[in-house]
């Protein structure tokens, strides 16, 4: 998906905010419906947020106020960046009838939409590496790019895609995040040998640094 959009500069008056809050008015083409051309794309959409990418340069924080079909005004706030892609979280997730009338291929007022088919639901039998990497080709993410969202090394990155190793739980809502999807699509699901192995030598390693004894010494028993 990409839809082109033209983001204004920031209201006037709006000196006293913290953070300014600006325009994003979606086009059905490279124009603005005031004709102005577009000057950002918005590569995903999702109901928690979504992912733009522009030459225009937004500070963290700061707030994008979008007109959707479904939802009307929607306020979402710049949360992190990488080169002239951001991501960007709503104050309000949008509800399914919202998500699903923004999934479009480009929308404008007086033009009908067009909605783009949305992914299909994940397999239950769909690793968590491989919906990772699914996801973040959806978005249109680099490897790289996802790293320096949630401040981890490549290598990281790949090892979750690749079933080497598995992300902590407390981190799958920040990985949401910079993938532009709710936070249930990342819900853990059988893992393989190795992601499991890769998880409990994980946490071996955590007790034993936290009980100053060495890993050999954690035993983890599972119970199924």
């Amino acid at each position: 998906m990409a839809i082109k959009a033209h983001l204004d500069s920031a209201a006037a008056g709006d000196s006293q905010r913290a953070a300014p809050r600006r325009d994003l008015r979606l086009s059905a083409s490279g124009l603005a419906p005031d004709g102005e051309e577009a000057n950002v794309t918005i590569h995903n959409i999702s109901a928690a947020g979504l992912l733009i990418e522009t030459a225009l340069d937004l500070a963290t924080g700061e707030q994008l106020a979008l007109d959707l079909p479904e939802a009307g005004i929607v306020t979402a706030s710049v949360v992190w960046r990488s080169e002239r892609l951001y991501g960007c979280a709503f104050e309000q997730a949008i509800s399914p009838a919202a998500l699903a009338a923004a999934q479009l291929q480009g929308f404008a007022p007086g033009v009908p939409s067009q909605p783009r088919p949305s992914s299909p639901a994940k397999p239950s039998s769909e690793a968590l590496g491989t919906r990772l990497n699914r996801l973040r080709r959806e978005a249109g993410l680099t490897l790289a790019e996802v790293a320096t969202a949630l401040g981890v090394s490549k290598p990281t990155v790949w090892a979750w895609e690749k079933g080497k190793a598995r992300p902590l739980p407390e981190r799958l809502d920040a990985i949401a995040a910079a993938l532009g999807v709710a936070p249930d699509m990342l819900a853990p699901g059988p893992g393989s040998d190795g992601e499991i192995g890769a998880v409990i030598a994980e946490c071996r390693e955590r007790i034993a640094t936290a009980c100053g004894t060495s890993p050999q010494s954690v035993r983890i028993m599972i119970e199924l």
